[in-house]
């Protein structure tokens, strides 16, 4: 049977019999780039760039009722065998032609097709409208992402007044020589045109939701996250990505892929050029994971225990010099290696999350050492988060009557009822090194006068490869509350401190609320995304883009501290914490001074020395 024809036969196991094949063959004399020869790559990353446009951006009924998951595995089974353009060509038509009518294909060398009518107002506009992108629920808030397929006797549904010109299009060449062209804008009787969705039809037996041992499954997840993320990802104007590099070298990886933990690698490949430490690849069914009963970090270099469950076998402070088999440092660089994010952030998640995983329940050697001597340590394997560091009491005063509170541990109504305390001390240290509760409300009580900074920002779309047409601005909209904490303040950071800690850094920063001291913050900021795929897997990422207050860029930024202070080896086997030490310093240094005014108190953003 000639190749072209199983693209024919495709067609029909779409369920699209009663569509007439149109001929890709223009008149006159055959040109040579018709009959080209493909590659597998070439063919899958032409499907995977038309899928991508046809998905989210072509407004016909049937593209909007398809079951996109199923066509992905059907498609990439359909064309990765091709081996001319002319085959590649009737296959994407076959796949695609039931959804987008209007798609035109034809080779270099060609006359392009007449361009297919332009619609008119008059007509009535069908188009697509997405305001970020509408993944799964992760937020117990209402998120502010929407999409909608506008049309003309719903006008009233419009998410904004933003929409591509009538004769909005896509042309490009998918394969080299394969050139293609497909309207985003429709008219109703255009977008009616295509009424039945397909019905792919898989090989009997694969089940794209759990089997991560099939090729096509694997490929087609790559399909689906990489569209996601080229036509949707908010921080593209920020960063110089090579998103053909990015999905040739995916689709080529999960060819290697055996074990699930093979291509969850696979998938974070496609996420580690965003430098996002938002971003995560998941699974929906392995549940069996468990931690080790310790924290580690890099600490000089090193990995150190800074937290353990265990204090009887474990000693923060030890080294950690093997885990299992492996060297430990050499497993936890690694593990970043793979990971999204500023390299600081990389560096704490490999440590403290990634390198003490385990399946629940298994056991694990660890080799320590504790100034020059080594021992053996087993550890299983919990259902708990990491360990947390050693440190004060969520609420502490100190003999000289200075407070701290954690604020990742401090709930708002605790918090609340220690104002009257907090206003009324000294001084404040207050420690984010980690993920607050839901407090953001103290800034409240150091703000001096109104702010409405517009600083996180939704991207809107009704084009695709991630053209902008406008923003969402969003806000916390904050005003000052009594009782005010007029007193000098210092704020602790850390990589640990990542979105929502970042959030409310950005107004101490921005409106100089405290002295920051610590280590640079994470750098990922703009709420998250959710997008389930095939084989049971999923991705977060970041959602919307977040500046700073000025309106410069935050990603791969972060917050920096006014006064560095790196932990040492020393000091944790001493039982000391350096960062709150020091911020306890930097405040007792202003008492001597008598009744300090809060702009020399909070206002004084000269960089201090760096400690440690």
């Amino acid at each position: 049977m000639p190749r072209w024809v199983s693209g024919l036969l495709v067609a029909l196991s779409l369920g699209c019999a009663h569509h007439a094949m149109p001929t890709l063959e223009a008149p006159g004399p055959r040109v040579p780039a018709r009959d080209q020869a493909t590659t597998p790559e070439h063919d899958l990353v032409a499907f995977a760039r038309l899928y991508g446009y046809v998905r989210f951006f072509h407004p016909t009924d049937a593209s909007h009722e398809a079951d996109w998951q199923a066509l992905a595995v059907a498609g990439v089974e359909a064309v990765r065998d091709a081996t001319t353009n002319d085959e590649l060509a009737q296959r994407l038509d076959a796949l695609f032609r039931p959804l987008a009518p209007s798609l035109q294909l034809w080779a270099e060398g060609e006359p392009p097709p007449a361009e297919p009518p332009v619609p008119t107002r008059r007509d009535g506009l069908v188009y697509w409208q997405y305001q970020g992108f509408v993944g799964s629920s992760v937020s117990l808030h209402r998120p502010p992402y929407t999409k909608v397929r506008v049309q003309p006797e719903q006008t009233w549904r419009r998410r904004f007044s933003e929409s591509p010109s009538p004769d909005a299009r896509v042309q490009t060449e998918l394969a080299p020589g394969l050139w293609m062209r497909l309207p985003v804008v429709l008219s109703a009787a255009q977008a009616e045109q295509a009424s039945t969705p397909p019905r792919p039809s898989l090989r009997p037996g694969l089940d794209p939701e759990r089997d991560h041992g099939s090729l096509a499954v694997r490929q087609a997840a790559i399909i689906e996250v990489w569209n996601v993320l080229r036509h949707f990802y908010p921080y593209q104007q920020e960063l110089a990505l090579d998103w053909a590099a990015m999905l040739e070298t995916s689709l080529r990886d999960a060819e290697d892929d055996v074990e699930l933990a093979d291509f969850r690698d696979t998938l974070r490949g496609l996420l580690e050029p965003l430098e996002d430490g938002h971003g995560y690849v998941g699974h929906r069914r392995q549940s069996a994971e468990g931690t080790l009963p310790v924290r580690i970090e890099l600490v000089e270099g090193q990995p150190v225990i800074t937290g353990t469950r265990d204090p009887e076998r474990f000693a923060v402070g030890d080294v950690v010099r093997q885990i299992g088999d492996a060297p430990a440092r050499d497993r936890i660089l690694g593990l970043a290696e793979r990971l999204s994010g500023t390299p600081q952030w990389r560096a704490f998640r490999a440590a403290a999350w990634e390198a003490p995983r385990a399946h629940f329940g298994e056991q694990i050697e660890l080799v320590l050492e504790h100034e020059g001597r080594e021992r053996r340590v087993r550890a299983e394997a919990e259902r708990a988060p990491a360990p947390a560091p050693p440190r004060p009491p969520v609420f502490h005063t100190f003999d000289d009557g200075v407070a701290y509170v954690d604020l990742t541990r401090a709930e708002w109504p605790e918090l609340e009822a220690q104002l009257p305390a907090l206003a009324s001390a000294p001084g404040v240290v207050f420690d984010l090194r980690g993920y607050p509760t839901d407090n953001d409300a103290i800034l409240d009580h150091l703000l001096d006068e109104p702010e409405d900074t517009l600083w996180m920002h939704v991207p809107r779309y009704v084009e695709p490869d991630g053209a902008v047409v406008g923003w969402h601005d969003l806000g916390w909209h904050r005003r000052p509350a009594e009782p005010r904490i007029e007193s000098p303040v210092t704020f602790l950071i850390s990589a640990e401190a990542i979105s929502y800690a970042e959030s409310m850094l950005s107004y101490v920063e921005a409106h100089d609320l405290g002295t920051l001291v610590g280590t640079p913050t994470a750098g990922a900021n703009g709420d998250i995304v959710r997008f389930d795929t095939l084989a049971g897997f999923y991705v977060i990422f970041s959602g919307m883009r977040v500046t700073r207050h000025d309106g410069s860029p935050f990603h791969r930024g972060g917050v920096a501290p006014d006064i560095e202070v790196h932990p040492t080896i020393a000091g944790l086997r001493a039982g000391r914490d350096e960062v709150l030490e020091e911020g306890l310093r930097h405040i007792r240094s202003a008492l001597p001074q008598g009744p300090v005014a809060r702009s020399r108190a909070r206002g004084s953003r000269a960089r201090g020395p760096r400690a440690g």
